[in-house]
């Protein structure tokens, strides 16, 4: 009997223990649908520590906020449609255990939180004004800044692990240096500052990149990534991406009018499609020289005279080599395909002297063989009208290759000047959105 009172008494002992908010006085706990409209609002917390619930600034009549001594936050912090609310701090504030939040605040300048080293979620979203934000972040899930007049971000410096982080529109951000190491969804940083820097030379992997209206980039340390790498309008001239070496989706350079030189030396597998499009000063590609397997489509449209894939042994889906300069020859590319190294039902190589087209037809038998059977023409002056059908049959025969099946359908691509010209246009042309680039892409790694 006394062996059953001791064990029940320390059962009750450990519930109350683990228990942390019973440690913290009703004073500092927030009552649901709480919202501090004045700074006096604010100072009934400056007596706690530790504040448990969700905490909401809004309203017209705050000017200047500040939330004093507290260092601990069990829930979220939210500023939002804080109309008049110039300037706010917590410099105090070292943890929060859910989101920081602000948004729609039209008058805000600065956001301290100078003290901040763990965070799930950073929201800043419609803050025309902010131009000051500092955090000294340590530990932080998910980090999304958009439509912010922030100029550099002195805030991510020791962040070095997140699951997402993404900056999109802050059009006077220039200069972004991060320590992060790793990504475990996806890096954004896209329709920022024309002249944006950005530096990531501590980051070794990540499940997905694009970057969009860059400058220039840095990611010297970059080793892998497991699904999309995509370098898409930007006015960078280099990319040193020496240590790369695979990607697990696509890799897509497109539309960098500027782009001149790119370093892939150690990159040796692409699991998706791979396309150079629209460089137009891209005239050597030579920086893929142990690029031996690509599982999707290769797509290479430009002005470049020389193409180094040398090491290209396997591409499950189909090709396309387009480039205005009369100096550059096939005769590699269609040795590759004639070998059944590119394998989809589509190829074509096409310079400014003259272009050859493959047309390939397959047909799928229930005991899985198949035949084909291929023409070629190089006939530079040939006019047709089959645009949209080309390119629609080229999607579908990519799409299928990919999959490794045979679908039974048939392809034809015909490529004369004129006709290669508008589906060059029609496949690269620079998207208004990030969405639709990427729309544009995937007719390549469907």
């Amino acid at each position: 009997m006394n062996l059953k009172s001791l064990l029940l008494t320390s059962l009750v002992a450990g519930a109350a223990v683990g228990d942390s908010s019973s440690n913290v006085p009703s004073s500092c706990t927030i009552k649901p649908n709480t919202t501090a409209t004045q700074q006096s609002d604010l100072d009934k917390y400056s007596g706690c520590e530790t504040v448990v619930g969700n905490l909401t600034v809004s309203g017209s009549e705050i000017q200047t906020g500040a939330l004093n001594g507290v260092k601990n936050l069990e829930g979220s912090l939210t500023i939002y449609n804080a109309s008049n609310l110039v300037q706010f701090n917590a410099d105090n504030l070292q943890n929060i255990s859910h989101s920081l939040n602000l948004q729609l605040s039209t008058s805000l300048e600065t956001a301290s939180f100078n003290g901040l080293e763990e965070v799930d979620t950073i929201k800043m979203v419609a803050l025309p004004k902010l131009r000051d934000f500092e955090t000294n972040v340590k530990k932080a899930n998910v980090v999304y800044i958009s439509d912010t007049s922030l100029k550099t971000v002195h805030a991510f410096e020791e962040l070095q692990k997140v699951r997402s982080f993404n900056l999109n529109n802050n059009k006077d951000l220039g200069n972004l240096e991060s320590a992060l190491e790793s990504v475990e969804d996806g890096l954004e940083f896209s329709a920022n500052g024309q002249d944006a820097n950005v530096t990531f030379n501590d980051l070794k992997w990540a499940n997905n990149i694009t970057l969009r209206d860059v400058h220039r980039a840095s990611f010297v340390s970059l080793k892998e990534v497991n699904s999309s790498l995509g370098f898409i309008n930007n006015t960078i001239d280099s990319l040193n991406l020496s240590n790369l070496t695979s990607v697990g989706g696509s890799l897509s350079f497109v539309s960098n009018p500027n782009l001149t030189n790119i370093n892939a030396t150690n990159l040796q597998e692409v699991g998706g499609g791979f396309v150079i499009a629209n460089n137009t000063r891209l005239f050597k590609v030579g920086g893929f020289p142990k690029l031996s397997k690509v599982g999707g489509a290769v797509s290479v449209v430009g002005n470049f005279s020389y193409l180094d894939l040398d090491s290209l042994n396997s591409v499950k889906g189909g090709g396309d080599f387009e480039t205005h300069s009369g100096n550059f020859s096939c005769s590699s590319l269609k040795s590759l395909q004639s070998k059944g190294g590119i394998k989809g039902d589509s190829f074509i190589c096409k310079n400014g002297a003259q272009s050859t087209s493959i047309k390939m037809s397959s047909k799928s038998s229930s005991g899985g063989k198949s035949s084909s059977k291929t023409e070629s023409k190089s006939k530079s002056g040939d006019k047709s009208n089959k645009d949209k059908n080309s390119s629609d049959k080229f999607t579908r025969s990519a799409s299928g290759s990919q999959s490794g099946g045979d679908s039974g359908s048939k392809s034809t691509a015909s490529n004369d000047g004129d006709q290669s010209k508008g589906m060059a246009a029609a496949q690269f042309a620079p998207a208004g959105s990030l969405t639709g680039a990427l729309a544009v892409l995937a007719a390549f790694f469907l």
